[in-house]
């Protein structure tokens, strides 16, 4: 049914409770699992030291998340890769959605982003609209 399934993940709660949802249908499909986490392009920020360094903090902790989603779909016997994008966040996970051909989508309902959405997060609100594969929200 679902070949490659991209799940977006940040650390966020509803996007812990997407990553387990994403695992066990992939275990179900016999699905390849994409990880994602989007590090936001700071543009805006300028290029100053406290900007880069900012960047690369966020870059680790990146890191740091996606090497535990990985662990955590290997224990499940998933084929997993990771991947660590940078720039605006619904953009990203679209791109990579069309580069690894995939059949679906997941993301959490809201994530960690700098500014609190009101009812659905306006990242998961833009891909569900743009996305040229289903999404699948997990609230």
């Amino acid at each position: 049914m679902f070949a490659r399934i991209l799940i977006a993940v940040d650390g966020s709660e509803p996007s812990k409770k997407a990553f387990d949802k994403s695992v066990f249908l992939a275990q179900k499909c016999n699905s390849k699992l994409y990880v994602v986490h989007v590090v936001l392009d700071w543009e805006y920020g300028g290029d100053s030291a406290a900007t880069f360094e900012l960047i690369e903090e966020l870059r680790a902790k990146g890191m740091e998340l996606l090497e535990q989603c990985k662990k955590q779909a290997l224990k499940s016997n998933l084929q997993v890769k990771t991947l660590l994008e940078q720039g605006d966040y619904a953009h990203e996970i679209i791109e990579v959605a069309k580069r690894k051909d995939c059949d679906l989508i997941m993301m959490g309902s809201r994530g960690m982003s700098p500014f609190k959405e009101l009812l659905l997060g306006s990242v998961s609100l833009k891909v569900m609209h743009h996305a040229s594969c289903p999404v699948m929200i997990v609230r």
